[in-house]
């Protein structure tokens, strides 16, 4: 007989997985082996490790690290061979010495046997003689000493065709486990082997209902075990049940059967007897090609409890299975009267249906409504399901109607107000649904809308426009729109307060504003001019300041007005003969000084004897103020002259100052006279914030003095005396 045994593999592993490159103690390779019997290749090519550390580590030289978790209390040898003298050294992973060897059996290989401990994790170098450190490849070999003993705890399972054996394996190397089978007391045969330290195995190809005996035998390179104990046991086919009712659905006052269907798992017929237990009555029908039924059953509306059962035979397993069997109550109709239609925001609906049992009824909604009672609430916009229920009786079953009907969207109407504008403006927009949803605007032309505000941007036309998109439950709204005209917009100009001034003070900076921020224009008339937006002094009297915003596309123009007074600072004039007496009159200097005279007016310089002459001409600074030098002219006669100066003042009359001097007969000066202010013009009256007006400044005696009396004493004093005198405008 043909044996298959299926084996569980359990191979040589460290207490803890080496991840070393074997380098050294620390970082180990494991051990190539899945038992403690065995060789595999070994080099420690790479490696330049000094030794000589005895009894420290290492003891040799150039050593590759292997470690190993010994699986069973064992005597074991490790052998090295390689072409250079190798060295061996074996440690506990915890750091204790085992043994060492360098060359055995007069060879120059190294070996050592030891005894190792179940659990206890090893590590040794695969090495070279420290006195002649070599390096290269070789083999490592380990094998048990001792014989393993053997197994213990063997136990045996039956199975469809099949046993599983497992076994304790002895505290002991072993390599691999062979089982023997006999069947039905015949001959002795392996049927199995089981590699490395496995524990168990499955012997298939065997037959349901014919016995088997199993015995275990463990196996290295030091020699076979006895055979265990032989364990017997009978291969059977495992069973399934099944338990029906014919019909499936049971129904009060109809006959129904109870079917008990049996299945074995190498697919032959089941035989034997079925025992049932049907709502407490008792019945053994014999299984025929694996069913047996029980038939003519009638039943009241509930659950009947079902119980079935059949034994074991020597080939195939028992089995037992317990249900329920459901008999239902009779079928009733519901009708529901017709719903709908209906529209979001439409008045709740009273439903109406009736049941054939005769039972109440109750109705139930989802969707877009609701029921209270028997009332039908429109939530919203969509299907709307109803269904009306009738719970079902002792005799009856449940039933219920259901209907759908579409719930139409709300229609809306939206309201829009928008007020007048100008430009730059900004106002709140009125707008509703008639439905109590956010309505949405825009803005086109001369405006634009955020937030619910219309801001009036341009002049013009400025149309805003109402939308609202609807939802789930109301339709969109017909937009609405509505154009209103934006004005431009007004400002006002503002002058910053300006006191009255004195002519010819430092300019004086007007502040002038509009209300929008857009520039100013400044013009000025009167007593004052603007330059810039600098005020300027041009002569006494009023001065009227006008500021000027043109406006634009979007704004009004405005203006405002402010009017000062420019109070004179009085009139002065001094005529000065730059020469002393006895200088030559031709070519003599001669310096005019004036303030408060009319500015762009001319200051002329004349001499008077019988005929006047121009000798100079300037024109008045913008402060009032002028200055003219110039010389005598070199013909004049001999006799009385005057160097007059004449000028306008700031109320436009004329004013003039001069000097008289004498030309002796020698063409020197004889006589510089006095400078006599001849006439002030009225001032005009100053107002009370500003100083009065100061009067022409007058040099020496206020009389005039005979030429010819007071010539000596000129020559006497050698002084000058300047006559001032004011002459009316002829």
């Amino acid at each position: 007989m043909l044996l298959a045994a299926v084996l569980l593999l359990v191979g040589l592993t460290p207490a803890h997985a080496a991840a070393g490159d074997g380098s050294s103690f620390d970082s180990p390779l494991a051990v190539p082996l899945t038992t403690l019997d065995g060789t595999f290749a070994a080099t420690n090519e790479g490696r330049s490790t000094p030794g000589g550390n005895y009894p420290g580590r290492p003891i040799w030289a150039n050593g590759t690290w292997y470690e190993f978790t010994a699986p069973a209390d064992a005597r074991i040898s490790i052998a090295l061979s390689s072409s250079f003298d190798n060295a061996l050294e074996l440690w506990t992973a915890s750091g204790t010495l085992v043994d060492s060897n360098d060359d055995a059996d007069g060879t120059l290989n190294a070996r050592i046997t030891v005894d190792v401990t179940a659990g206890t994790t090893y590590r040794f170098a695969f090495a070279s003689n420290s006195f002649n450190p070599r390096t290269g490849p070789g083999t490592v070999t380990i094998r048990p000493v001792d014989a393993p003993a053997a197994p213990t705890g063997v136990t045996v399972t039956p199975g469809d065709r099949s046993v599983t054996v497992t076994w304790t394996p002895p505290a002991s190397v072993v390599s691999s486990s062979t089982l023997v089978c006999s069947v039905d007391g015949g001959t002795a045969t392996y049927c199995g082997t089981v590699s490395g330290a496995g524990t168990s195995a499955t012997v298939d190809g065997l037959t349901n209902g014919v016995p088997v005996t199993v015995q275990v035998h463990n196996q290295s390179t030091a020699g076979v075990s006895l055979l265990s104990p032989g364990v017997v046991a009978t291969p059977r086919a495992m069973t399934s049940l099944v338990v029906t009712t014919v019909p499936a659905v049971v129904v009060t006052g109809a006959p129904y059967a109870v079917v008990a269907s049996v299945e074995r798992s190498d697919s032959a017929p089941a035989t034997g007897d079925v025992t049932f237990d049907i709502g407490g009555a008792t019945s053994t029908v014999a299984l025929v090609d694996g069913e047996a039924t029980v038939t003519g059953l009638v039943s009241l509306a509930g659950t009947v409890p079902v119980t079935v059962t059949y034994a074991a035979t020597p080939d195939q397993t028992g089995g037992s299975a317990t249900t329920e069997v459901v008999v239902g109550r009779a079928t009733q109709t519901v009708t529901l009267d017709a719903v709908g239609p209906l529209t979001y925001g439409d008045a709740p609906v009273t439903l109406t249906a009736t049941a054939t049992s005769g039972g109440p009824v109750t109705f139930g909604a989802t969707g877009a409504c609701t029921v209270v009672g028997a009332t039908l609430q429109v939530d919203g916009a969509g299907d709307c399901a109803v269904t009306a229920s009738q719970a079902g009786t002792t005799e009856h079953l449940p039933a219920e109607a259901s209907t759908t009907v579409t719930v139409g969207q709300l229609v809306q109407t939206l309201t829009l107000a928008v007020p007048g504008l100008v430009h730059g403006q900004t106002a709140d927009v009125v707008a509703s649904s008639s439905a109590g949803l956010p309505v949405t605007l825009t803005a086109t032309g001369a405006c634009t809308v955020t937030d619910g505000r219309v801001t009036a941007t341009d002049v013009g036309t400025c149309t805003v426009t109402a939308t609202q998109d609807g939802d789930a439950n109301v339709l969109p709204a017909p937009p609405v729109s509505v154009e209103v005209d934006v004005e431009r917009r007004s400002q006002t100009v503002t002058i910053d307060p300006i006191g009255d001034l004195l002519f010819a003070v430092e300019p004086v900076r007007v502040v002038a504003t509009s209300s929008l921020g857009l520039p100013v224009t400044l013009t000025a008339t009167g007593a004052c001019l603007v330059v810039g937006d600098e005020l300027r002094t041009v002569a006494s009297g009023d001065c009227t300041i006008t500021a000027t915003q043109a406006g634009d596309a979007h704004t009004l123009p405005a203006d405002a007005t402010t009017t000062i007074r420019v109070v004179g600072t009085g009139t002065s004039a001094t005529v000065r003969l730059d020469a002393e007496l006895g200088d030559l009159a031709a070519g003599a200097p001669f310096t005019v000084r004036a303030s408060g005279v009319l500015p762009g007016s001319d200051v002329v310089v004349v001499t008077v004897h019988s005929t006047p002459r121009e000798l100079a001409r300037v024109t008045v600074g913008a402060d009032g103020t002028a200055v003219v030098t110039g010389v005598l002219p070199a013909d004049l006669a001999a006799g009385d002259h005057r160097l007059v100066m004449d000028a306008v003042g700031l109320d436009g009359v004329a004013v003039a100052a001069e000097v008289g001097f004498t030309v002796a007969a020698d063409g020197v000066l004889g006589r510089i006279g006095d400078s006599v202010l001849t006439r002030v013009p009225a001032a005009a009256a100053a107002p009370a914030a500003a100083p009065a007006a100061a009067a022409l400044a007058v040099t020496g005696p206020g009389d005039s003095v005979a030429v010819g009396a007071l010539a000596g004493l000129w020559l006497l004093l050698g002084a000058a005396l300047v006559a001032w005198r004011r002459r009316a405008t002829v």
